[in-house]
């Protein structure tokens, strides 16, 4: 059984092994009920400011109890355990999304549902037009994801008004009797939350600032949704009492004792993505679809699906089978392994210094003076000879250190040069993935010995590594930097700013010898200053962009800046040319020309006709004009309104294509009304590029996957780096932890997957307090329903107001 104390309002709890009753008489406490337990050989008591109903009520069964998950097995190594679920873990929650019929189904319903129910009230002036439409918080890791998350949905609907907001600073801001300052954000006041939908992420579910948050917001909206790792979690047993409709999210991986996050990491990541196609697919299939800007096409979505179901053969490549190791793990630990021995060779270094000095001191035999004593050098030479001997075995003690390390670095055949301090790890990549990988990393050597200690840090390669970092490197530095894969068109540029970076750093040197850079990513080519590349094998289809360019066209430097400037001729030549579209005065024209039916429809065969006369330079066969005119029929009635037919003429030749793509060249198994489409193409836009299509269009083509391209660094590629960097960095801290055991006998050890700062439950502290929540819930209350009636007010004045005007015209 388990019993959860009242997160709100306090609650004291008491469990009592003694005879009668605690010894505080009850005119102290305000309401307090007794439950006996075990045979009445335990009481609890617990004291609360509010009358219970019935206690026995308020426990909670852990066996048999479908809402509760099963805690994971203990095992000797859980990191490493966590990382080899990360592909089950995924895949189970891409079977349970297929099958539509769990619970994040059916909170996806409700999660889409009020978010098309925001997108009416500000489309019928119900909302401020500059209100937040989404409202995605958390702490950490979960606050980190989600601001990705935020990121790709505004990416996919430019008028979506997404925020996204730590909760401490929420907590901060709205939860004090003494409102935070701000310092530094652009949160205030003034964000618009009323009604608002609201997505909390907190993988156990108990994070002190996200629970706070997740009871203040219920002041000024109901609309509030939960990630989190299972369904029985302090947030989402308050949101359960919202109403009837789900509003919980669940990884169902339950709770996980490892402090370094990986699987959660990963998990909460890939429902996301869930979420994040789901709510695409629901804005585009709506009537208010214009009103959030959509960018994204379901072009873009079945392909995004398509990278999506082929990740899980990626990921498994990444952290190896359960009886073998791939190729790819097998690279990613001996670069944990050999990142690990710079780090050993200072306790090794030690040992070998205290052993040469107990032997020598013990036996009186310095080396040197000893050697000039055996060679019978001791009578025949003068006695000043002597100090040169002592004085060189005293230098020998004085650089002991140095002459250790430096042989242990000559036996290894690593760099003799690096510097002989302790060593600091810098990361690089997308925000996440950087974030989220220091994170682990500094938490794997938190209990490590002050000889194996680390210096963690991470950065953006794109935007202020070189600003933040490059002024500390040293020799022997030690850089791990994630690539986009710049052969997608989308990404090239990103990839450009990483490979800069990574080249400033690896640049700046001391005695001929600088940091030591390793690069993750999906491009075989290998940096010329990096020391090591690990490319990560993918299942992805090509995208165009990949397919026209010439072969090996990415191998080196001068084929790349070929590739750049083919590139740029068909950029130039896009832009002299004019986009083939039908002229507004010809639209109108082909329009009235079309024969109609009684109700003013077009059938497909007079579309059809209408279409060949005046369009006559687009290369659609009779199949795939057919497919864009089923895409277009709103009604499913076989027939087009003026309106429906304007829209198709108005597209380009390469909109046209895409829309006869997506029809011939999916899934049948996923047509359903709850399943995105999944393209089935070998080359994402085949279809297209097998039509007579000009150089100018098939680059053009290229550009309209741009979207897609970034969806899937966003939410895979960039996934599937986070990943290589757990697999190495937990080999690395692994190679750490089992050192000190083997060489203390036993006698020094530590665990890996705990801190010194856990504080052995399953949350997250948190800087801010919530003991003030229920007095502001009361004021935003207070405040919501001011606003409201001064809105009443203002339209009952302006009807009058009215009212006046006609009177006074009628006399």
């Amino acid at each position: 059984m388990r019993y959860d104390l009242d997160d709100l309002a306090g609650e004291i709890c008491l469990l009592d092994w003694g005879d009668g009753l605690p010894s505080a008489s009850s005119e102290t406490l305000p309401f307090y009920a007794v439950q006996p337990m075990m045979q009445s050989k335990l009481k609890v008591v617990s004291v609360n400011d509010k009358p219970f109903s019935s206690m026995a009520q308020l426990f909670v069964p852990l066996e048999e109890n479908p809402l509760v998950l099963p805690l994971p097995k203990t095992l000797p190594d859980p990191v490493g355990n966590d990382i080899k679920e990360i592909p089950q873990a995924l895949k189970n929650i891409q079977t349970d999304w297929r099958m539509g019929e769990g619970q994040n189904r059916a909170s996806a319903m409700s999660l889409s549902r009020a978010l098309l129910a925001r997108l009416r009230e500000k489309m019928s002036g119900q909302s401020a037009p500059d209100g937040i439409d989404l409202l995605v918080t958390g702490c950490e890791v979960s606050l980190w994801l989600g601001e990705q998350f935020a990121t790709d949905l505004a990416h996919c609907f430019k008028h979506l008004n997404v925020r996204t907001v730590s909760a401490n600073k929420l907590l901060g801001l709205s939860g004090q009797q003494f409102s935070m300052c701000q310092t530094g954000h652009d949160l205030s006041d003034n964000w618009d939350l009323h009604d608002c939908v609201v997505l909390i992420i907190s993988h156990s579910g108990g994070t002190f600032a996200s629970l706070a948050v997740s009871k203040l917001l219920q002041a000024v909206t109901k609309r509030i949704f939960v990630v989190t790792s299972e369904w029985d979690t302090q947030i989402g047993k308050q949101l359960r009492a919202l109403g009837t409709y789900s509003h919980v999210f669940s990884t169902n991986i339950s709770l996980r004792p490892a402090e370094p996050c990986s699987v959660s990491v990963a998990a909460t990541q890939q429902l996301l993505t869930q979420i994040l196609m789901y709510l695409a697919f629901r804005i585009l299939s709506d009537d208010v679809k214009d009103s959030a800007g959509p960018v994204i096409t379901r072009t873009d979505l079945a392909e995004l699906e398509h990278v999506n179901r082929t990740n899980i053969e990626a990921l498994q490549e990444i952290v190896g089978y359960h009886k073998s190791m791939s190729k790819t793990e097998r690279e990613l630990r001996r670069r944990g392994r050999a990142w690990a021995q710079h780090v050993l060779e200072t306790p090794r270094a030690w040992i070998l210094c205290a052993a040469y000095v107990a032997v020598t001191v013990t036996c009186g035999i310095p080396p040197i003076t000893a050697i000039t004593t055996q060679a019978g050098l001791y009578e025949k030479v003068p006695q000043e000879l002597l100090y040169v001997a002592r004085a060189l075995d005293a230098a020998i003690y004085i650089f002991l250190p140095q002459i250790m390390i430096f042989c242990i670095r000559l036996l290894q055949c690593r760099p003799l040069l690096h510097r002989m301090t302790g060593r600091t790890v810098v990361i690089g990549d997308v925000p996440w993935v950087a974030q989220c990988v220091e994170a682990f990393l500094s938490k794997l050597v938190a209990c490590t010995y002050s000889a194996t200690a680390l210096a963690v840090f991470s950065a953006n390669p794109a935007d202020h590594l070189v600003h933040r970092m490059t002024h500390r490197v040293v020799r022997g530095s030690l850089l791990a930097c994630g690539r986009p894969d710049g052969r997608l068109v989308a990404l090239t540029s990103a990839e450009q700013s990483v490979c800069l970076s990574v080249n400033q750093a690896s640049s700046i040197q001391s005695l001929g010898v600088t940091c030591e850079s390793i690069t993750i990513g999906h491009n075989p080519h290998k940096l010329p200053l990096t020391a090591h590349h690990v490319c990560l094998q993918g299942s992805r289809p090509q995208f165009l962009c990949e397919h026209l360019l010439p072969p090996g066209c990415f191998g080196n430097l001068a084929d790349s800046v070929e590739s750049n400037d083919l590139w740029a001729k068909l950029r130039e030549d896009l832009s002299n040319t004019s986009k083939k579209r039908i002229a507004s005065s010809s639209v109108e024209t082909m329009l009235a020309s079309l024969q109609k039916d009684s109700d003013g429809q077009v059938s497909f065969k007079d579309f059809e006709r209408g279409f060949k006369e005046f369009m006559p330079t687009h290369h659609l066969d009779r199949k795939d004009l057919k497919a864009v005119f089923d895409r277009f029929d709103q009604n499913y009635n076989g027939a087009l309104s003026p309106s429906e037919c304007k829209a198709i003429l108005q597209l380009d030749s390469v909109s046209l294509m895409s829309y006869a793509q997506l029809a011939r060249n999916t899934s049948p198994s996923s047509m359903d009304h709850f399943n995105i489409q999944e393209s089935t193409e070998r080359i994402f836009g085949a279809r297209l590029i097998n039509s007579d299509m000009s150089a100018k269009d098939q680059f053009k083509m290229t550009e309209s996957q741009r979207l897609s391209m970034m969806l899937y660094e966003s939410r895979i590629a960039s996934l599937q780096r986070a990943v290589a960097f757990f697999v190495m960095f937990h080999q690395m801290g692994k190679t750490i932890a089992e050192f000190w055991p083997w060489v203390s006998f036993g006698i020094l050890r530590y665990r890996m997957d705990r801190t010194h700062s856990i504080m052995r439950i399953a949350t997250t502290a948190s800087p801010v307090s919530g003991a003030n929540v229920r007095e502001k819930m009361v004021d935003l209350e207070t405040k919501k329903s001011l606003v409201r009636v001064k809105g009443l007010l203002s339209k009952m004045i302006a009807l009058w107001r009215q009212q006046q005007v006609y009177s006074s015209a009628e006399f």
